[in-house]
């Protein structure tokens, strides 16, 4: 999938949004949930960054300059609806909504991305989803990565190594019988 296609689906995915948000009469509120989608997107991106040691603070200053960039165009985006409103036309907030709804869904999917690279499980059809909108070099990332020691844990074999462990832990802080001598039981 291209880029333009990725676009594409974005487009279609914020239309179905700006639709249902504005049967819901939530126009106004679109913004908080884009800055809170705009966080979420942040902080899951810092703890991406930091879980495959790749934190860098120049790209999470880029980062945080696109989102600012986002909320200008929110903003011109804003003074052009009511540029309509003041000459008698009013679109009833459907232009800030489809703007806005394109940026949610755009968040929406990055806080997917670096949950899916934390190696948080996600649902396969979404997974395939990323998978094939980022198949264009141009995109975010070439194409979605686990880290391949989390596919291959089995955790039957891990809740049993925990119980030991924790067996091993009480054995330890048990108090020893026979005069203190630790090889002793």
């Amino acid at each position: 999938m291209n880029r333009m296609e990725a676009t594409g689906v974005k487009g279609v995915l914020a239309s179905f949004t700006s639709f249902f948000v504005y049967i819901m009469g939530l126009v106004n509120e679109v913004v908080v949930v884009l800055i809170f989608f705009m966080m979420l997107d942040f902080v899951t991106g810092m703890f991406r960054a930091y879980m495959t040691k790749t934190l860098n603070s120049t790209l999470g200053l880029v980062g945080i300059f696109k989102k600012i960039g986002i909320l200008v165009v929110i903003g011109v985006t804003g003074s052009i609806e009511y540029i309509f409103i003041s000459m008698g036309q009013d679109p009833k907030g459907l232009v800030l909504l489809a703007v806005t709804s394109f940026f949610v869904v755009n968040e929406g999917l990055s806080i997917l991305e670096n949950c899916a690279q934390l190696g948080i499980p996600i649902p396969p059809i979404l997974f395939n989803a990323l998978e094939k909108l980022h198949r264009d070099p141009l995109g975010k990332e070439a194409a979605l990565e686990r880290d391949p020691l989390l596919d291959n844990l089995d955790k039957k074999e891990l809740m049993k190594e925990n119980k030991q462990l924790q067996q091993e832990v009480i054995k330890e802080k048990a108090p020893m019988k026979g005069g203190g001598d630790k090889w002793k039981k």
